[in-house]
């Protein structure tokens, strides 16, 4: 049976390609499997650059005439553009605009900002800011720390879950049944020698984060880097984004953290207020 590949919320799953018999139903379900196979490289292409059609059809599991398809759309409207040097694909700078827009409809980014700078300041390190999407996290902004060797988050790239400071604090407050479907769905793979890849154990680091407010991360998802985290919560009391100081691990510790923790907290605490949020009851 042929099948396609899901990258849908930072997980990969088979599922059956449909089969065409003409009727409506099934070019409603073909041109539903299109748009998805179009995100898919949209994603492929904001996480990995320039890629040939060949890599992006084997990253999305479907054949390269298919992809070179999908490709000519969105090179019509304007949102991938061909490397005459190379004759590789890249998001063209259109996309900016829909960040943009995103940016501007929502207020997170807008009321975060100044307490980002406070943190950034007072620590010393680069502050992020960090929504979920799905069973991914997207860094939607930044204030870079003065260092002259230092962290810069990848803004607009997905990133796990299950490792880092940001993704333990998005897991710890998500529901039982919400948590247990993101078990059951994404394999736990080591990122580095620290990273918890043991359902059972991570489910007692997440059960500590809930309990303290924040999460601490020692270079679990990339080696060298060390950061500290606290949610922020949306209308309905869930955890949809998170600030995050990060920086290196080798002027960075667990015990730094700690003396930090009531303002990053704080922070996170006032964020969630001015922009219309509640914590959980």
């Amino acid at each position: 049976m042929p099948t396609t590949r899901d990258r849908r919320n930072g997980v990969t799953v088979r599922r059956p390609a449909p089969a065409l018999r003409g009727g409506t139903d099934d070019r409603a379900n073909a041109s539903a499997v299109a748009v998805e196979r179009a995100a898919d490289v949209l994603f492929l292409l904001a996480e990995h650059g320039e890629s040939s059609v060949t890599d992006l059809a084997r990253g999305i599991g479907s054949s390269p005439s298919a992809v070179h398809r999908i490709l000519v759309a969105l090179k019509r409207k304007g949102l991938v553009e061909q490397r005459a040097s190379t004759e590789g694909y890249a998001l063209s700078w259109s996309v900016l605009a829909l960040g943009r827009a995103l940016n501007e409809q929502s207020g997170l980014r807008t009321v975060a900002l100044p307490f980002m700078t406070q943190l950034r300041d007072s620590t010393g390190e680069t502050v992020s800011l960090n929504v979920r999407t799905g069973f991914e996290r997207i860094c939607v902004d930044q204030v870079e720390s003065r260092h002259e060797v230092r962290w810069v988050a990848r803004v607009g790239v997905p990133s796990p879950l299950f490792a880092g400071a940001t993704g333990w604090t998005l897991l710890a407050y998500m529901s039982d049944r919400e948590l247990k479907t993101y078990l059951s769905k994404v394999k736990l793979s080591p990122l580095t020698p620290h990273t918890v890849v043991d359902q059972t154990a991570l489910r007692r680091e997440l059960m500590k984060v809930r309990a303290n407010g924040y999460a601490i991360s020692l270079q679990d998802r990339i080696i060298g880097l060390a950061g500290i985290s606290a949610p922020i919560f949306d209308r309905a009391g869930e955890a949809y984004a998170a600030i995050t100081v990060g920086g290196r691990a080798d002027r960075l510790d667990a015990t730094t953290f700690k003396s930090w923790a009531p303002s990053i907290t704080e922070a996170a605490r006032k964020i969630t207020e001015q922009s219309g949020g509640q914590p959980p009851a």
